[in-house]
């Protein structure tokens, strides 16, 4: 497996404010941050308290954007690493129930906030299910192609000369109307 086409070269999460906001789900929030749509509508859409993952894909795709379920042989076993610059969505286990956020550049987003991950993050909230998430206008890419030099015109070419000369000038150089 080859993780690099879910590299992202540019995130920008989508931060809502409002403490009544983050009351909507965790779900919810993870979708907006990621997608721009307010939680409001998203919670509107999900008949349930609890976001599928079946639900969170839908709405991801049905957006453009491109989900890869990770499993721990596929992460294990790929030519490329998962790194900073990938964006996860993650269910983790947390106080006894399941809860939703995203994971990019070593920080965590969870109902709108943000946490630094520590190197035991997952191990006190173990990941039950891992997305990777990528949409085409977060990828930038590097290796440009110079441009084709343009096929000489065959014929005859416009010339500055061939326009006075075709023009309808006097010859004072004025135009004649």
């Amino acid at each position: 497996m080859d993780f690099y086409p879910f590299a992202a070269s540019v995130f920008a999460p989508h931060l809502f404010a409002g403490s009544a906001r983050a009351s909507l789900g965790c779900g919810a929030s993870a979708l907006a941050l990621i997608t721009g749509v307010a939680p409001e509508i998203i919670s509107s859409k999900n008949a349930r308290d609890h976001y599928s993952d079946t639900f969170m894909i839908g709405f991801l795709r049905g957006r453009s954007f491109q989900t890869l379920r990770l499993t721990p042989k596929m992460v294990s076993e790929a030519k490329t690493k998962i790194g900073p610059d990938h964006v996860l969505l993650l269910s983790v286990r947390c106080a006894g129930e399941g809860t939703r956020g995203v994971v990019f550049a070593d920080h965590y987003y969870h109902n709108f906030e943000c946490y630094v991950l520590s190197s035991l993050a997952f191990l006190n909230r173990p990941v039950m299910s891992a997305y990777l998430v990528i949409h085409p206008k977060w990828r930038i890419d590097y290796v440009a192609e110079k441009p084709k030099p343009r096929p000489t015109a065959k014929g005859r070419r416009l010339t500055l000369a061939a326009v006075r000369k075709d023009g309808e000038f006097t010859k004072s150089r004025t135009w004649v109307q």
